[in-house]
């Protein structure tokens, strides 16, 4: 198996390399998977991320949770804790650069609690089909995941050629609910949603 630091990056050049247009195209698809998932329409308040790079786009789906009146909230990072505050937004107009060039809520504002989060949104770089995640190697999201309460959803977003066989883990990472990509939704086959862990 390769390690984390080869797996990532021979997962970001893959990624990277998908074409711009065939990109938006299945990001659409995505989106449009993600909105007729029952979590999301019955959710009061979700945890989105502001893409970057070649990144599924999330826009589109962060101006659907607004629409329909879904509180919504962006992950703000605290680089000194190795945190994520997560702040409610309005539009995706109230977000800016912050730590890394990321789009993030400005600072001065009240964070919302994690227990309150019905449905999380989250990124990566890797994904296997037992729900597990490579991130960027920060841990942000790592320590993030676990504060959720055990109610709480939470999805994956990532195009098919970041699905691999196994993505190396350790004791203490989570695994999602679901990952959905453009072709399929994936239900996590060691934490299905429902299940306590």
């Amino acid at each position: 198996m390769l390690s984390k630091v080869e797996l990532r990056h021979r997962m970001l050049v893959q990624r990277d390399g998908i074409d711009s247009k065939q990109r938006s195209e299945k990001s659409r698809l995505i989106t449009e998977r993600v909105c007729s998932l029952p979590e999301y329409q019955e959710a009061r308040t979700i945890l989105l991320y502001a893409s970057v790079r070649s990144e599924v786009e999330t826009r589109r789906l962060t101006e659907d949770a607004l629409s329909r009146g879904k509180k919504v909230a962006m992950p703000r990072c605290i680089p000194e804790k190795k945190a994520l505050l997560l702040i409610p937004i309005c539009s995706w107009r109230d977000l800016k650069r912050g730590f890394y060039g990321l789009l993030e809520p400005e600072p001065g504002q009240s964070p919302l609690n994690y227990e309150v989060v019905d449905l999380a949104v989250v990124p990566g770089v890797a994904f296997d089909e037992a729900g597990y995640r490579l991130g960027y190697g920060g841990g942000y999201y790592d320590r993030l995941l676990p504060r959720f309460s055990r109610r709480a959803t939470t999805v994956a977003l990532a195009f098919e050629e970041q699905i691999v066989a196994s993505v190396p883990r350790a004791v203490h990472d989570c695994p999602v609910h679901y990952i959905v990509t453009e072709e399929r939704l994936i239900l996590s086959r060691e934490h299905p949603p429902g299940v306590e862990v």
